[in-house]
């Protein structure tokens, strides 16, 4: 038997283990944002939910509407990131962020919510090693 199946299973072993999350988790949990009613939840019932928001928008100042925008970001790498001749010319990693953002009437009132994952663009490395 060859050594091969075992370091793909080595290699996929690793990858399913190394993810590295940072920011506001809470959004990823879809029990935490199904409490958010669009009407009824306010300001302090979602920042009670998910903490003060990263930042915040003022969409319509005439409106009084704000919008707080959280954030969720996530990468993994992808196996090849663990063949050390492979990984110098290809994407070693899977990156998203995960963004909520909650807009409020100007009573402090949800007035909508919005859910995106925006996937990072992979870096082209070039067999130099420089990024671009």
């Amino acid at each position: 038997m060859t050594a091969w199946p075992k370091v793909l299973a080595l290699a996929l072993l690793l990858t399913a283990s190394a993810c590295v999350s940072a920011g506001n988790q809470a959004i990823t949990e879809t029990g935490v944002v199904s409490k958010i009613a669009v009407g009824k939840s306010t300001r302090a019932d979602v920042a009670a939910l998910l903490g003060y928001p990263l930042s915040a928008t003022h969409k319509s100042p005439a409106l009084g509407e704000v919008t707080w925008h959280y954030y969720d970001a996530t990468s993994y790498p992808n196996a090849t990131a663990f063949m050390p001749l492979a990984k110098g010319f290809t994407q070693n990693l899977n990156e998203y962020t995960r963004v909520l953002s909650v807009t409020f009437n100007k009573k402090g009132t949800v007035k909508s919510l919005e859910q995106e994952q925006i996937p990072l663009p992979a870096q082209q490395v070039s067999p130099s090693g420089k990024t671009g």
